[in-house]
């Protein structure tokens, strides 16, 4: 399960969240409104990324009664259902002394939230994983978690990582307008293949791309879709999700290639275009090797 522990690399915000729960750092756009209005649905960032922290930094399993419900339902395939599944992996963190992970980027959308981070010391893991989590709330508590990760990657062929670039989220009124245009560029340009309209989401060169395969512009861009999703009788990536906070939006995919993956494609958005992209392409492993019958989706 891809979770988070750590905030970046200073010790003071984790102090601040662990001590009072309603503050983050400034590049993951803290909203100083959480502490006088603790109801807020902004707080519920800072309650999802307080329970990875007791979990990952301080190894403590105990920390998923505290914060996540009874009813829990896990989506992530490698991990067993319910609050025992969590529990037995809580218990695993506890016994690898270097784990640990570096929270990017955080969204909220309604009753979820998204983390965008990078782990280290994992068990089954040769070196860092990026991943994305989204957690949905419910009474104040975690009822549901889907996750996917993937290991760390070199930079790319533009010298980006997957994880640097902006974190703050800005143009929170602009939410809906970013989610309809990235749902539209998902379906016209990468279901329909239509890459005539590329321009019509993107401004020419003007895209930074994180993706490890993949450097920026929008010729590289076409020719990755293009390699993945070749005409088919049937689209090969299929969109199932979108989150949407400001400036970023989530698309959560999937993709019906050999190995199948859950890909999780996030998009900044800057003056009506799309200007940024990071991605983890999270393996799908077969139907008898889930561990959970709720599907990653």
């Amino acid at each position: 399960m891809a979770l988070a522990a750590r905030i970046l690399s200073q010790p003071w915000p984790i102090v601040a969240i662990l001590t009072a729960g309603l503050s983050l750092l400034p590049a993951l756009g803290a909203r100083p409104s959480w502490a006088a209005n603790p109801a807020d649905g902004a707080d519920l960032g800072a309650i999802a990324c307080r329970a990875v922290i007791e979990i990952f930094q301080d190894r403590d399993p105990s920390a998923v009664d505290r914060f996540f419900a009874e009813t829990f339902v896990q989506h992530d395939p490698n991990l067993a259902d319910g609050r025992s599944g969590l529990k037995a992996f809580a218990a695993e963190i506890a016994r690898s002394p270097n784990s640990n992970v570096t929270i990017y980027r955080m969204l909220v959308d309604g009753d979820i939230v998204m983390l965008h981070s990078k782990h280290e010391g994992l068990r089954g893991f040769a070196g860092p994983v990026i991943a994305f989590d989204l957690f949905r709330f419910a009474g104040g508590k975690i009822v549901e978690h889907w996750g996917g990760q993937e290991r760390e990657a070199a930079p790319n062929p533009s010298g980006h990582t997957q994880v640097d670039g902006p974190t703050a989220v800005v143009d929170r009124d602009r939410t809906e307008d970013n989610r309809a245009l990235v749902r539209a560029f998902k379906q016209e340009v990468t279901v329909e293949l239509r890459f005539d309209r590329v321009d019509q989401f993107i401004e020419g060169d003007n895209y930074t791309q994180h993706a490890s395969k993949v450097g920026d512009g929008t010729a590289r861009m076409k020719s990755r879709v293009a390699e993945v999703s070749k005409p088919a009788a049937a689209p090969v990536l299929l969109p199932r999700r979108y989150l949407a906070d400001g400036n970023f939006v989530l698309a959560v995919v999937e993709a019906r290639t050999e190995p199948p993956t859950a890909n999780y494609d996030l998009f900044r958005v800057q003056n009506g275009k799309i200007a940024e992209h990071w991605d983890v392409l999270s393996l799908i492993p077969p139907r008898d090797q889930w561990k959970n019958a709720n599907g990653p989706f």
